[in-house]
């Protein structure tokens, strides 16, 4: 049987709208690819990490990995997230038993190095002088 896995995007909050707005879209976006997608913010946006996870628990899954929507690794990443899934000393996964089932939890790294972010620079890079030299 096909384990059932979920995803849970964390993004860092903001009072700015437009950040939230990006996070829901990569959802949107993932939900093709996964039984349950949900978002998720460190502070100031709802549901909060902690509120999406004991929902995501609710839901007839057997791993939930916690995604995070951030280019690097910094304090939020290697310390308020971890502690906010209980998870220390480097580990990146945990098991929670809900008695009836077990649900394997899976903490993701961020997007980092990638030569795929390159082409996206590339792209936004090539965008702006497109716009300056209409504006010459």
């Amino acid at each position: 049987m096909k384990k059932k896995v979920g995803v849970i995007l964390v993004g860092h909050g903001s009072t700015e709208g437009y950040n939230k707005e990006l996070v829901e879209y990569y959802a949107e976006k993932l939900r093709a690819y996964y039984d349950y997608v949900a978002c998720a913010f460190i502070r100031v946006n709802e549901p909060l990490l902690s509120s999406a996870l004991s929902n995501a628990l609710k839901e007839d899954l057997d791993k939930i990995v916690i995604q995070p929507v951030l280019l690097a690794r910094g304090a939020h990443t290697d310390y308020e997230i971890p502690r906010m899934l209980g998870l220390s000393g480097g580990k990146t996964t945990k098991v929670v038993d809900l008695g009836d089932r077990k649900v394997k939890i899976i903490y993701g790294n961020t997007i980092g190095k990638d030569d795929r972010v390159v082409e996206v620079l590339r792209d936004r890079i090539e965008e702006a002088l497109r716009l300056e030299g209409a504006s010459d």
